[in-house]
């Protein structure tokens, strides 16, 4: 994010030569943004066979979360 907004606030530059950085850099996010999901992906597998190979089953377990408990 931050990179696109020193690419916008740069007056030195012409508007062809900012448009041109903005493209670079939306090319960056959207590269970072696919290897972040790749990444999680892969951790989130992982980290399944871990468990699995412990015998634990995620789909198995009650779940904690939306319950009311009292106090």
């Amino acid at each position: 994010m931050r990179e696109a907004v020193e690419a916008q606030l740069d007056p030195a530059r012409s508007p062809e030569e900012q448009l041109r950085l903005l493209e670079k850099v939306a090319g960056k996010i959207a590269y970072w943004q696919h290897s972040r999901k790749r990444s999680a992906k892969s951790h989130r597998k992982r980290r399944l066979r871990e468990l699995d190979r412990c015998g634990i089953r995620l789909s198995a377990l009650r779940k904690c979360f939306g319950r009311k408990v009292a106090l």
